[in-house]
């Protein structure tokens, strides 16, 4: 697209927003007769309660009185910044009375660092079309805290969670499985208070709990739990967990019981001859991958549940899901999402849950998952 600016003084003389008329300035190559022609034309006005007018008239004393004073700036800025800094560490320090460690993240260690907390703000733009915090948005806070718990306890590199002792081995994250339960969905504008801390689990797993809860209530809205494992960047292959790694993270790992315990329900593979909702042809975007080059985790929730029909999305909820991750997913992937209902798990006509698979074309399956949804207290119609 061109766009020509055209005006009845020159062939390139442009109104500039902020002046009255056509202005005398014209585009031309630095140097020219145009450059001082620019100086005089410009004129600015500030609303410091002292005006600057640049005129021709007015010599540099006159500029040099109108105009408002660095000095004097800095003097109204500094007391105003003072004031939102120390509210805001005001705010952060204090832990139900105690006193915690603060954080640049937005966050803060708890418990020695054991415990990251971070508190969310649901924007706008994290919201459904009920005006609820949407799935996405809160796998978005359990992979933010994970890493901001990282970040603050030092002990993070360059990589996308790796730490420092897992960057010289080239090693990276991958997430084994995941499971959430939802209790009440906050809203737009509620602020959550988010908690996360990490243990072993196994030789070679760490696994992550999370406790979201409402920050002016203090009612339990959502836990979760997943398990990690190490896979070499470069090979694609599971790697073992070596002391250097689990001797840098010991510090920040807590010895205690799972927050929730996973369904040991095994989940079931979903054919494309026995599903009863098919969708087929999504493509993921460079939108979807992140810095480990496949397809992120948190994108693959959003194709799975593609395949649950739009009328059990509009007149239930999601309360539970389980999902697990078995091979990667890369960007030139055609994927088709199925489900199948589970009639022997139908609880008095409140609660329905589905067998889920997301698949190549090929049928090699990229992730299995379990879902319960249970029916909206009210529905907004649109």
């Amino acid at each position: 697209m061109i766009i020509k600016l055209i005006s009845s003084a020159t062939s390139f003389g442009v109104p500039l927003p902020f002046c009255r008329g056509t202005n005398n300035l014209n585009f031309s190559p630095a140097g020219g007769p145009e450059k001082k022609r620019h100086k005089q034309a410009c004129s600015f006005k500030f609303n410091f309660g002292i005006s600057s007018l640049s005129e021709k008239k007015k010599n540099k004393k006159e500029i040099a009185r109108a105009s408002p004073p660095t000095e004097i700036i800095s003097q109204l800025l500094v007391p105003i910044i003072n004031t939102v800094s120390t509210a805001t560490e005001e705010k952060w320090e204090l832990d139900n009375g105690k006193p915690g460690i603060v954080e640049p993240s937005g966050g803060r260690l708890l418990q020695g660092g054991i415990v990251f907390r971070q508190n969310f703000t649901i924007r706008s733009f994290e919201i459904g079309s009920d005006f609820r915090i949407s799935i996405e948005t809160l796998m978005n806070y359990l992979q933010e805290t994970s890493l901001n718990h990282l970040r603050s306890a030092g002990i993070l590199a360059d990589g996308f969670g790796s730490t420092l002792a897992m960057t010289a081995k080239d090693l990276i994250w991958v997430v084994c499985w995941s499971h959430v339960e939802v209790d009440y969905y906050p809203s737009w504008g509620d602020v959550v208070q988010v908690d996360a801390w990490m243990y072993r689990s196994g030789r070679n797993g760490i696994r992550r709990d999370w406790l979201i809860q409402d920050l002016k209530t203090g009612k339990t809205l959502i836990r979760a739990t997943s398990l990690f494992a190490m896979m070499n960047k470069k090979t694609r292959k599971f790697a073992k967990a070596s002391e250097e790694v689990i001797g840098e993270m010991k510090p920040f790992l807590m010895h205690c019981d799972p927050l929730i315990n996973k369904d040991t329900r095994k989940l079931l593979q979903v054919e494309t001859d026995t599903a009863d909702y098919i969708r087929t042809g999504l493509n993921p975007g460079w939108t979807d991958v992140d810095v480990n080059q496949h397809v992120n985790h948190i994108k693959l929730v959003n194709y799975v549940l593609e395949g649950v029909p739009p009328s059990i999305v509009e007149s239930h909820e999601l309360c539970a899901m389980t999902l697990e991750y078995r091979k990667e997913c890369s960007l030139d992937s055609v994927l088709q999402s199925l489900s199948k209902l589970n009639r022997n798990q139908l609880i008095y006509d409140q609660e329905i849950e589905f067998e889920h698979s997301l698949s190549l074309e090929c049928r090699l399956e990229i992730v299995r998952g379990r879902s319960r949804w249970r029916k909206k207290l009210c529905v907004i119609n649109t």
